[in-house]
């Protein structure tokens, strides 16, 4: 059966994190991917070298990996894609990852594979592993764009595509590729242009990383205990951008059954935090902002780690008045306290929050670990 996004042409000119998550999302629903780069390659190849097959399963990937992988010669653009351009026939080719890495400079279908491009003498190890992560099932071509042929042949994949998706929209502008033109040229395209803080305004020029998004959204300011604020232990804010993008990307090819006309999709890595962030935004504007708790959760109680007799640390995570009376009875072996109006509703917790905790916490302590199981 095929999958939702077959025969779907999806072009990127993406690095890092937030654009190749939205396009490893469009692969993994069917559609063909191919990754355009630079001819240094994306420097998320570079991360780390952490990457590495497993022992046991080097065999089993062997032995499968010509089912698996991509034909070592796709078919051309010709026909490829539902895109609206005029182009009739390409013999450009991309080529699947993994592949050897040829060096830049080599015509139309230069290719870059799994590995990066190390120095002479380097020693091969492991992959990034942000790299392996995001650009499973696209096929990946190394083009130069500042060579008049490489942007010849960026523009006829163009024609072809249905979705394209860029993460330095001024730069590719620059570059001849501007919005405005390419909608005009292929009316049914979808492009997606992912920003750190959109295309206009005071910050439009500045480069955007995950912990300076997390810090300026305010997600620092609620992450890590009472201390000192914390980044979030992954690229959260990278990540909800391409999914976001994603999510655009699916609504408007679903608009464009409906209406024949592609769109123009504008993500940004602030906004999609700005979104996560509303809670904490109206929380602090009804007179509450919160505070960093760590484990603990701003509006739940009892929320967090709580020791056992031996030293283990159970997880309790209330998130109904039924489950309190559950924890209590079964868990905490105290049924006063199930019936109790101070500890009735999670508003009642929450304002008695320290009396709470000290009331599991004592209930806790009464099992060793592994004991304390209930489910409500």
């Amino acid at each position: 059966m095929p999958l939702p996004l077959s025969g779907l042409l999806v072009v990127s000119l993406e690095q890092a994190v937030a654009a190749p998550m939205c396009t490893c999302r469009l692969a993994d629903a069917g559609a063909r991917v191919i990754k355009v780069e630079r001819p240094e390659g994306d420097f998320a190849r570079y991360y780390d070298k952490l990457a590495v097959p497993r022992a046991a399963m080097a065999g089993k990937l062997a032995a499968t990996a010509g089912e698996r992988a991509a034909p070592a010669s796709p078919p051309p653009f010709t026909g490829e894609g539902q895109g609206g351009g005029t182009q009739k026939s390409s013999h450009v080719q991309a080529h699947p990852l993994p592949n050897p890495f040829p060096q830049a400079g080599e015509g139309a279908d230069r290719a870059r594979g799994e590995g990066a491009h190390r120095a002479s003498g380097e020693e091969e190890q492991g992959e990034s592993a942000y790299f392996v992560w995001l650009n499973r099932g696209k096929e990946s071509l190394v083009l130069d764009l500042a060579r008049a042929d490489d942007k010849a042949l960026l523009a006829a994949m163009l024609a072809k595509a249905d979705v394209f998706v860029q993460n330095k929209p001024g730069a590719v502008a620059k570059l001849g590729f501007a919005l405005e033109e390419l909608r005009r040229a292929h009316p049914r395209l979808v492009i997606c242009s992912i920003s750190g803080y959109g295309e206009d305004g005071p910050y439009a020029a500045r480069k955007a990383y995950d912990m300076l998004v997390q810090a300026e959204s305010g997600l620092a300011s609620v992450t890590g205990g009472p201390e000192a604020p914390a980044r979030v232990g992954v690229s959260v804010c990278d990540i909800a951008a391409g999914m976001n993008a994603y999510e655009a990307i699916l609504a408007a090819l679903y608009a464009r059954e409906r209406s024949g006309e592609g769109a123009a999709i504008s993500i940004s890595m602030f906004d999609a935090m700005a979104e996560w962030m509303a809670v904490p935004l109206i929380q602090f504007e009804g007179g509450a902002p919160p505070k960093r708790m760590g484990l603990a959760h701003t509006s739940i109680a009892p929320y967090g780690a709580f020791k056992t007799a031996d030293g283990a640390d159970i997880l309790i995570s209330i998130q109904s008045d039924r489950e309190w009376r559950v924890l209590a009875e079964k868990v905490l072996g105290d049924t006063a306290l199930a019936a109790d109006p101070a500890f009735a509703t999670n508003v009642e917790r929450v304002k008695r929050r320290s009396e709470t905790d000290a009331r599991v916490a004592r209930g806790v302590r009464r099992h060793r670990g592994g004991g304390a199981d209930a489910k409500a």
